[in-house]
């Protein structure tokens, strides 16, 4: 079976044994970024089939309505499987920022040429740390993606301050009904309100970031004396 993470781990194992004096941390490195990922599929499968059978059976605008306010004859099965959604989402989110750590690291002991300390490497001190190349324009291009961005700002939110807000929302103008994640706040900037299958889109988008990156990696420490 083909690795989730969709880039050559294999090969960067064998690199790594080869090469480096410090395979074990590496090789560590790898297993996590390997079972993370496998974690986040799971997670992110999880979250989008938590509402299968409910709003997937509505029928019409009316019904949608009596979930908003509480009022279904099926709200018992509604709020848990809210509840399931919202906590497959959160950790999805939490396990795509978990493996941007888990790559920092992994960039830290490959590539750069005076290696951070742990406890002061994290992706952005890395991606400026990283020498000119194709590896560290991939790795900005994704960090300053909105999406990345969101992430950060969500993990971090729902880690320190609160949990942002799983709202059941009716648009009619855009005719469609389901789970919204409420707008926020992070560090002075504004964060919109997106439907739960936006979320999910956005977090599709920052780990594929991580498996360019992580294909870009592979070529770097192939080609490295």
């Amino acid at each position: 079976m083909n690795s989730p993470t969709a880039w050559n781990l294999a090969e960067l194992r064998i690199q790594a044994r080869a090469r480096r004096a410090n395979a074990g941390e590496v090789l560590d490195l790898i297993s996590s970024v390997d079972r993370s990922s496998r974690i986040f599929e799971y997670h992110m499968a999880s979250a989008r089939d938590a509402m299968n059978g409910l709003y997937s059976d509505v029928k019409n605008e009316v019904e949608e309505l009596l979930f908003v306010f509480g009022a279904s004859d099926r709200q018992h099965d509604f709020e848990h499987a809210k509840i399931v959604s919202e906590a497959h989402i959160i950790g999805c989110l939490h396990t795509a920022r978990g493996i941007w750590d888990l790559f920092a690291q992994l960039l830290n002991a490959l590539v750069l040429p005076q290696p951070l300390s742990v406890a002061t490497c994290d992706i952005g001190r890395v991606a400026e740390a990283l020498p000119p190349s194709p590896l560290k324009d991939a790795v900005n291009r994704s960090i300053e993606s909105n999406w990345y961005l969101y992430v950060m700002a969500f993990t971090n939110t729902t880690k320190h301050r609160r949990l942002v807000q799983h709202l059941v929302s009716v648009s009619f103008a855009e005719q469609r009904s389901g789970i919204k994640l409420a707008a926020f706040e992070y560090n002075r900037r504004a964060f919109p309100a997106y439907w739960d299958t936006e979320v999910l889109q956005g977090a599709i988008e920052v780990k594929n970031g991580i498996n360019e990156c992580g294909r870009l990696l592979n070529a770097a420490t192939r080609h490295s004396p």
